[in-house]
This record gives structure tokens, sequence and C-alpha cells, in this order.
């Protein structure tokens, strides 16, 4: 008996450590440092680090030696004069620049006859390396993962914030669930001495019941906040928790941004779309600026043979219609052109954000300030109703109810400065920030 009792002791015992051991560390951060995490651990921003690592290798490209190329063959051929036999050869290309490429071959044949070539061939009209793909394509990638860590560390500021918000929500509807609890209690005593209908039952029983919903959605928003704050980190093996902070601390950050943002007032802004249309107009440009309206083929070859060191020069040149390029320029001209007004219209945009953009920050200062204000009339009627609670001419519910319009004010001045530093932080994502 004994023994089976150790043994349901200690597996239990093994279960809990396993489920402990499964279950992941929650690590409690600032609004600071969970911003600031995010930019290292966003899934996003890692798969636009590998984009832009892919890009660069792409721009940089293989070396020229890369394209060389090895040949080896062989074979029997039969004739007459004793000429029949079995031969063989290898050759090998050596690209050094697209205008210069060397090149070697050597041979035998049955009767141990050797030869060998070296070549050396210039191409003094082949273009260079094309990469105006290849550099749009990198300067893409590099402005996407600049803007999207801007954009995550912002996002994750206000997810930080959001959640602190509806925790504070979720506290103050179970607070109201358990005053309206005690009001429908009060009241059902009331009945219960003549002194309540049970009309006035069932109306403090429907406040009850839409208290008590009021908390279901409070925990819902909360769970809802908590997941957007939990994928920022996606894929993390740690629950991330907000260091909790008060109004006065809150209140302070849209101030510290004010001084960041007031370095940006005479600024130029930008945007994502904006730079990306400016790295498309340079590749253009430069790619016209390459392309020649006649684009001519001339090729000198210069070679040695041995072992009898006969040497040999060549000369081509060649010509076709497709080497005149008055159409490609025509058309690179045309979509320079279009490429200009692109960036003019998105530079209007741009400018104009910035313009909407100062104007919401100024209109939710404003609300700020409402809030603020009204947080201290609550603050005034809690201390008043105090005083009459201490005279016998306050009951202990009224002060209860002040207390929790008061805190219902702060969550709303709470969220207000939310605002106002989210608002701020759009702004800034039209400027570049160190």
């Amino acid at each position: 008996m004994k023994r089976a009792v150790l043994v349901v002791a200690f597996t239990a015992l093994g279960l809990i450590c396993l489920q402990a051991q499964g279950k992941p560390n929650t690590v409690s951060l600032s609004i600071e440092e969970i911003a600031r995490r995010a930019q290292s651990r966003n899934l996003d921003i890692l798969k636009s680090q590998r984009s832009v690592e892919k890009a660069q290798k792409d721009l940089l490209g293989e070396p020229e030696l890369m394209g060389s190329r090895l040949s080896v063959g062989g074979g029997y051929t039969s004739g007459g004069s004793g000429s029949s036999g079995w031969y063989g050869q290898s050759s090998l290309s050596l690209p050094v620049t697209p205008q210069l490429s060397l090149g070697g071959e050597v041979s035998v044949d049955g009767f141990r006859q050797f030869g060998e070539e070296l070549t050396l061939s210039v191409a003094p009209l082949a273009p260079g390396r094309q990469t105006y793909a290849e550099e749009q394509n990198y300067r893409n990638a590099e402005v996407r993962e600049r803007y999207l860590r801007q954009r995550i560390y912002f996002d994750a500021e206000q997810a930080a914030l959001s959640l602190l918000i509806r925790d504070m929500e979720r506290e103050l509807a179970r607070g109201t669930v358990e005053l309206e609890q005690k009001k429908y209690e009060l009241v059902q005593r009331q009945q219960d001495l003549g002194e309540a209908s049970f009309q006035d039952v069932q109306d403090q029983l429907v406040d009850l019941i839409t208290a008590r919903q009021s908390l279901f959605n409070s925990e819902q928003r909360y769970l809802t906040g908590w997941k957007t704050l939990q994928l920022l980190f996606a894929p993390s093996e740690e629950r991330i928790a907000v260091v909790p902070v008060s109004l006065d601390e809150v209140l302070e950050l849209p101030e510290l941004r004010s001084i960041e943002a007031a370095r940006f007032e005479d600024a130029e802004p930008s945007s994502e779309k904006l730079e990306n249309l400016r790295f498309e107009l340079v590749a253009l440009q430069a790619e016209l600026k390459a392309t020649p309206s006649w684009q001519p083929e001339l090729e000198l070859a210069a070679g040695v043979a041995f072992p009898d060191i006969s040497p040999s020069l060549s000369l081509s040149f060649s010509f076709s219609p497709d080497q005149l390029k008055r159409d490609e320029r025509d058309e690179l001209a045309a979509d320079i052109e279009v490429k200009r007004m692109e960036i003019a219209t998105e530079s209007y945009t741009v400018e104009l954000q910035k313009t909407l953009g100062g104007q919401s920050v100024a209109i939710v200062e404003e609300a700020l300030v409402s809030t603020r204000v009204q947080k201290d009339r609550d603050g005034i009627a809690l201390q008043e109703a105090e005083m009459l609670y201490q005279q016998g001419r306050r009951t202990t519910l009224e002060l209860e109810q002040l207390r929790l319009n008061l805190r219902r004010t702060e969550i709303l001045s709470f969220q207000a400065a939310a605002e106002v530093y989210r608002a701020q932080g759009n702004y800034l994502m039209l400027f570049v920030i160190d």
C-alpha cells in the first residue's frame, strides 16, 4: 500500500515538473525595452534582413571566373593512308571581364602528336555587367527593412500601452461588478423591509448583469491585446509582460516625444514608396547613360600555337539592325519622365501627410487636456465626498461609486496620452530617425 502511494506521489510530482518545464517563462519589460527587443525578435524583420542579404549577394554577383568553362573530349578517326587512330582534346575558357577573356586548348592523337594553343580575346565595345535591376532590388530591400524596423518599434510601444489600458479596464470592470453586486444585495434587503419594490430589484439586477457582460468584454479585449503583443515577438520561447506604469509616467511620454518631433519641423518628409521611386529614377538614368545609340560588335583575338610557336591574330566587326538602340533610349526617356511625375506626386502626398499628421497630434492633445480636466473634477468630487462621509452624509456605496468614476477618468487620461503618443509616432514615421 505504501509503495503504491509512493509511486502515485512521484508520478504526480513528475507531471508537475514537466508542466512547469513546458510552460514558457514570463519576462516583464518596460515599454522601451519591449520596443527595442521587438526590433531584434520580430519575424517580419528577420525575413526582411534575409531579403537584404540575398539582394546584396545578387548585386555583387559571381566573379567573372565563375563563368569559366572546361571541356574534355576524345574519339577515334578512320581514314586512308594510315591516318586512323585515337585522339583527345581539352579546352579551357576563362572570362576575366565582359571585355576580356583567356582561352587554352590541348590536343593529342594516336601518334602522340601534341598541340597546344593560348588565345586572348578583347571586345572593347562590349557593355559592362548590367546591375540596374539588382541595384534597385537591393535598395528596395534595404529601405523596406529600415521602415519596417521603425514601424515595429512604434507598434510594440502601442501594443504595450494598449495591454496596460486593457488591464486597467478589466480591473475597473471587476470593481464595477463588485459595486453592482453590493447594490443588488442592498436593494434586496430594502425589499425585505418594504423600502424597495420588486421592480427596483429587477432594475438593479439588470445593472448587475450589464456589469458582468462588460467584465466579460473587457477580458476578451485584454486577451486580444495580449495576443497582439506576443505575436510581435514570434517565434519566442518567452511570454512578454509589461511593467506597470503610472498615469504621470505615461503623461511624460508625449512630452519627451514632442521634443523629438520638433527636430523635424523643417525637415523634408519621406516614405518608403518615395525613396524607392527615387532609386528607380537613378537606375533608369544610369541605364540611359550606358545605352548608346549604336552598339556594334568588335572583337580582337590573338593566339599562339605550340610546339611550333605559330602566332595568329584576328579582327572581326559585325553589324545587325538590333544593334541600333534608338527605340530603347526613347522608352527609357519616357520611363524617366513618368518616374519624375510619380516622384512629384508622392512628394506632395507625404508633405500633405506631414501637415495632417501635425494637425492630428494637436487634436488628440486637446482631447488629452479635456480628460485631465475631467479627472481633476472627479478627484475634487471624491475628496468632498470623503469629507462628507466622515460626517455621515455619504454612504460607503456612494464613496465607492465616486472612486470608480475617478478611476474611469484616469483610464481615459491614460488612453488619451497613449493616443497622443501614437499620433506622434505616425508623424515621426515620415522621417528617417537615426
